[in-house]
């Protein structure tokens, strides 16, 4: 009896430190996981302001070529009309 209670002594402050062992260690882990989904959500904000000012600068570019486009097709239909109106012009002019 006497040799169970020494074990028994000698084990219960094991099984303790065991135990506190294992809560910091969870503990830790569990600080360790929120600091890393911290960090993937200022990774994923950063994310998103760098794709919002692509898109920005995209739509951008793409009202410029759209005007630029506007611009060239007024100065084509410009083009053609002054052609045809000198055209007729020279055809029914007297040589």
């Amino acid at each position: 009896m006497e040799a169970d209670l020494v074990s028994l002594l000698v084990q219960v402050p094991l099984v303790g430190v065991f135990i506190w062992y294992s809560l910091e260690m969870n503990k830790r882990s569990n600080q360790t996981q929120k600091e890393f989904m911290n960090a993937l959500d200022k990774r994923d904000e950063a994310f998103d302001k760098r794709n919002s000012a692509v898109i920005t600068a995209i739509n951008s570019m793409n009202e410029s070529i759209c005007t630029q486009l506007k611009s060239i097709q007024h100065q084509d239909e410009d083009h053609d009309r002054f052609v045809r109106d000198n055209t007729v012009k020279r055809r029914s002019s007297p040589k």
